[in-house]
């Protein structure tokens, strides 16, 4: 084995990561970003090597797995890297799509182009190539190329009519340039357009028959709580618990007192106040403002086609589900027109009213930074009100109590651009304060991308 000398490069990076404590806060960010990239070259090293012995442990009792005393090569692998069985099927996978032959590695760099390309340019962790490889490969056009069968109703989908490749690059273009956890609500999205409303009708039938609660009191007092909810039925209660838990947040920052309760412990909080208030409360909210809101197209709402959403909730539903449901007298719809046209109250008032946040929830869907729900949020003047900002939907966009305070802080700027927002940071955090897009920016393919792509010639 080689010996490490001075002159490898990863000594160089130890060194200057070292000695990094003086560095400006861009240029530590800035070295944070090259280690990650390198730390992405070793993982395809590893992923390539994962895949090679893929192909060399086979089935049966011949392959080396077998061998080496375990049940598969995802457990071999896991306890070389010292992770998860889960986290080297991640890394199995990424190598023999990228590396491995076409029939080994459906969904390759012949089929998706684009995301093997980013990937191998370490521009995308495992986890999230394995996400969009998944969600991507059920594209009918992947599909064909794969020679799998592709339902007539898969391609009458808004994704499915449009070719893989422009869905392709959306789709990882916006993955390189967020965290996982937003890529997973990009999945959902995606996943959404590529399913049939029935077929996202008979999903959701599934999930409404697997709900279950259960009520356990523990040996030492205290009571156990487990449920597992399909989404229209838990929509209202973490929407009551969100309402619940802003209005202690606020609470605690005017007290001051150092003790404060925990999250957990304001939802356990709201739960208690939950059931006082089913058995009869007569102060109804305790000063809680809660609402479920759903979002919907008036075409959808009318034929029952497509799908909506629910604030608080990343998984888009079926629109017949969604109709149903806003007939329920506690449930806000918002009906979306083609354009989706709003108030606009000018600048009489400093205070957003109730429907110019419901208008602004509407389009920002909850914090334009972090995707928090609506509940979580205030509305945000871009302008001050006290120069001169007007408290309509223009200057106003929708902010978690977190995002909002250190926008104020650190003097970010936010603008919208083509109906979307753009947060620019100063220049002591980004000297050529490039815009960075917002939260719904990353994670969809917005109408308007879509129509661009569908007049767009070959890819």
């Amino acid at each position: 084995m080689a010996e490490t000398t001075v002159a490898d490069p990863l000594d160089g990076l130890r060194a200057r990561v070292e000695a990094s404590g003086g560095l400006p806060e861009w240029d530590a960010v800035a070295l944070m970003r090259e280690a990650v990239g390198r730390r992405r070259e070793t993982d395809l090293v590893v992923a390539q090597m994962a895949a090679r012995l893929a192909v060399r442990s086979g089935p049966g009792r011949a392959g080396i797995a077998s061998r080496q005393g375990f049940r598969g090569v995802d457990q071999l692998i896991a306890s070389e890297t010292g992770g998860t069985v889960a986290e080297a099927e991640r890394l199995r996978i990424l190598g023999t799509a990228l590396y491995g032959n076409p029939d080994d590695a459906p969904g390759g760099a012949s089929v998706l182009p684009h995301l093997a390309y980013e990937a191998r340019e370490g521009r995308l962790s495992a986890d999230k190539f394995v996400l969009l490889r998944e969600v991507l490969m059920g594209h009918p056009d992947a599909r064909d190329m794969d020679g799998l069968p592709v339902d007539d109703a898969v391609r009458a989908t808004p994704l499915g009519r449009l070719p893989l490749a422009r869905v392709e690059t959306m789709a990882v273009d916006k993955a390189v340039i967020s965290p996982l956890k937003t890529v997973r609500s990009l999945v959902a999205q995606l996943e959404a357009g590529l399913t049939p409303p029935s077929v996202g009708e008979e999903q959701y039938e599934e999930l409404y028959r697997a709900r279950l609660a259960s009520v356990r009191e523990e040996a030492n007092g205290m009571v156990r709580l487990v449920a597992m909810l399909d989404p229209l039925t838990a929509a209202p209660l973490p929407a009551a618990l969100d309402g619940y838990m802003k209005k202690q947040f606020r609470e605690a920052r005017e007290d001051g007192a150092e003790d404060q309760p925990t999250p957990g412990q304001m939802r356990a909080d709201g739960l208690g106040w939950l059931g006082r208030h089913a058995n009869g409360c007569r102060q109804p909210h305790d000063a809680v403002k809660t609402t479920v809101n759903i979002r919907i197209s008036l075409a959808d709402l009318q034929t029952g086609d497509g799908y909506g959403e629910i604030d608080g909730l990343k998984r888009p539903l079926p629109g017949a589900l969604l109709g149903w449901y806003a007939t329920d007298a506690e449930i806000i719809p918002t009906v979306l027109g083609v354009r989706g046209e709003v108030l606009d109250h000018g600048y009489a008032e400093r205070l957003f009213t109730a429907a110019q946040r419901r208008a602004i929830a509407q389009r920002d869907r909850g914090c334009a930074w972090c995707g928090a729900p609506p509940s979580h949020c205030d509305v945000h003047h871009i302008r001050y009100w006290v120069d001169g900002g007007r408290t309509d939907l223009d200057n106003g966009i929708m902010l978690c109590v977190t995002c909002h305070h250190w926008i104020h802080r650190d003097g970010w700027a936010i603008r919208f651009r083509q109906g979307s927002p753009e947060f620019i940071p100063p220049a002591s955090i980004d000297p050529d304060q490039r815009p960075r897009p917002g939260y719904q920016e990353r994670i969809r393919l917005d109408q308007a991308e879509l129509v661009e792509a569908s007049r767009a010639g070959p890819p």
